[in-house]
Formats: structure tokens, C-alpha cells, sequence
């Protein structure tokens, strides 16, 4: 591989993806307290994340260069998504700026010397996959010791909720939530976290009956049917999900596995129902049992991170069983 190659692989594998962004958000929050040079916040980001900048990449036949490039644009990956997110949390008034934007370009030494064999030595300036940073930041002053921040930054909710296999229209629809909420925009934050609730459940259900063993999808097919009709409402369709687990004979091994017994699944769906009893307020001439105030939305918006997590770590468990049955 030559060292143009070389370059142009390690530019193609640089990516930074919104969860990178979401992950950086919360480490750089939670060591702002203690630290406010932006390059070791930065370095922190990648060092929880086990990642790091190799020192050289070797090009050479007899040696494999591929994982260097990876873990090369890996951790310019993560440095940018690190760098992002500060602005972010700078923008939102969860951290400010104390000095002038600064910083260097991440460079990487390459060579094609291997012991015993002559050859060439150089390194490449990576201008392209740069954002200056703020020298020194801190904590806010409005924000030392504030509790519940994760509710005014949607991806530090997120963070918060740490689900990996969150569907992506699912984690939207939290984010749309927390703006909304941000804004006192009550009934607009219930709406959309009754979309996201709707979502996680219909997800776990499609699951749970992919998982079913062959030969017993028919004993399954009138919740099949109710959870793929558009027409359904979304309580026959939870009520779908449960009736669907409440059959331990079938899906044991998921239950043993996710630690999620039929009894903690049924809990989640009362903190559902309260969703959707709020959201409905959409429909004219419709009130909820208890209007939908700041106190109220909070409360929904805390409670939906351990009820969500309930109901991935079950689909994550019914995943795994659907693979090892394929």
C-alpha cells in the first residue's frame, strides 16, 4: 500500500456519527467540573472510549497496515465528534468559552522502514477533519449543581437513556421531545414522546414475534396482524405485546436472558398509558385526566428512561435468540 492509499483510506474511515456526538456530550459534562483544558476534555472523551492515535503506520508488504488506518481514523473520528459536541454544550449554555479558539490539526507519522530494510519515512497533516476549540471552558455558573440537566439537551438525555439499539426515529422523536419541553411546548413534548413510546413498543413486538420458534407462529398471528395494522390504536397494540410474552413456555430463554420478568414488562405499561392518556389531548374536545404541566411532562420525560431500556434490553435478548436460530 502506498502512502497516497494509505491517506486516502484513513480520510474514507474518518466518520462521526450523531451517537458519537451524543456519548461525547456526556463525558465532557461530567469531567468539566474538574477540568477545563479542552484538549485533555477532548483526550478524556477518547480515553472512555478506549481509543487512541497510533504513533506510526507502517507501509510495508510484509506488514498489515489496515488495523493502524482503523484506529488512526477511529480516534480523529471521536476527536471531531468531541470537538462538536463542546460547541454544542457551549452553544446551549451548558459550558462556556474562558479563551480564544486554538488548536493543531491531527497529524500521523507513516513509514515504510521495517527492521533490516531501507525505505522512506514522512507524516501527513490532516487539515480536513479539524475544529478549533475553545482553549479553557467551565461549567457554567447556572448550571453547577443543577439537577435533571439531561432535560434541556436532547442528546444528553439520550446519553442518559444509553440505549445502543435505539431505533433512530425513535431517539428523533426524544430529541423533538426535549426541544418542546425546552420551549414549554407541553402538549407538543407529549405528542412526541407518545410517538417514541408508540415506536419502542412496536419495535419490541416485531421482535418477539420473529423470535418465535418455527412451527408456533400460528398460535401468534392475530397479534402479528394487530401490531402491522396502521389502523390499530396504540393501546390494542401494547396490549398485543403483552399477550404475545405472557406465553413464559415460548419465550423463557428470552426472559432468562434480558432478566425481565412478565411482571416488570406489564409496569411499563402504565407509565405508557399516562402517555398516551396526555397525548391525547391532540383531538379536539379531548382532556387529559390531568393537564399537562411542567411538573407533569418532567416526570414523563424521567420516567421513560428506565421504561425504555425495559423494553430494548427485552428486543435486544429477542434478537440475539432470532441469530441463533437463523
Amino acid at each position: 500500500m502506498t502512502q497516497q492509499e494509505a491517506y486516502k483510506l484513513i480520510c474514507e474511515k474518518v466518520s462521526v456519527t450523531p451517537q458519537r456526538v451524543v456519548l461525547a456530550k456526556g463525558i465532557i459534562l461530567d469531567n468539566v467540573a474538574k477540568e477545563n483544558d479542552s484538549q485533555k476534555l477532548i483526550a478524556g472523551v477518547l480515553a472512555v472510549n478506549k481509543v487512541e492515535m497510533p504513533k506510526v503506520i507502517v507501509l510495508h508488504p510484509s506488514v498489515d497496515s489496515i488495523p493502524a488506518i482503523a484506529a488512526a481514523a477511529d480516534a480523529m473520528s471521536w476527536r471531531l465528534a468531541a470537538s462538536e459536541a463542546m460547541w454544542s454544550l457551549i452553544h446551549h449554555g451548558f459550558i462556556v468559552s474562558m479563551a480564544q479558539a486554538q488548536g493543531e490539526p491531527p497529524t500521523l507519522s507513516w513509514t515504510t522502514v521495517i527492521p533490516g530494510s531501507g525505505g522512506e519515512s514522512s507524516g501527513w497533516t490532516f487539515n480536513e477533519f479539524f475544529i478549533p476549540c475553545p482553549a479553557r471552558v467551565k461549567r457554567a455558573p447556572s448550571r453547577e449543581g443543577a439537577a435533571n440537566q439531561f432535560l434541556a439537551e436532547p442528546d444528553l438525555y439520550l446519553s442518559t437513556m444509553n440505549i445502543p439499539n435505539i431505533h433512530p426515529d425513535i431517539a428523533d422523536a426524544f430529541r423533538e421531545a426535549v426541544k418542546c419541553f425546552r420551549n414549554e411546548l407541553f402538549t407538543a413534548a407529549i405528542t412526541m414522546l407518545g410517538k417514541a413510546s408508540e415506536g419502542a413498543w412496536l419495535e419490541l413486538g416485531g421482535s418477539l414475534i420473529a423470535a418465535v420458534p418455527q412451527g408456533q407462529e400460528q398460535k401468534f398471528q392475530k397479534q402479528k396482524l394487530q401490531l402491522e395494522d396502521p389502523m390499530e390504536g396504540v393501546l390494542r397494540k401494547i396490549k398485543a405485546v403483552i399477550t404475545v410474552y405472557e406465553h413464559q413456555d415460548v419465550f423463557q430463554a428470552i426472559a432468562r436472558a434480558s432478566g425481565i420478568r412478565l411482571e416488570e414488562l406489564r409496569s411499563v405499561t402504565i407509565w405508557s398509558d399516562a402517555v398516551r392518556d396526555s397525548r391525547n389531548t391532540i383531538h379536539f374536545g379531548v382532556r387529559p385526566s390531568t393537564p399537562n404541566t411542567y411538573e407533569k411532562v418532567s416526570a414523563l420525560l424521567i420516567g421513560a428512561v428506565p421504561h425504555i431500556r425495559v423494553l430494548y434490553r427485552l428486543k435486544e435478548s429477542a434478537d440475539a435468540t432470532r441469530s441463533l436460530q437463523a
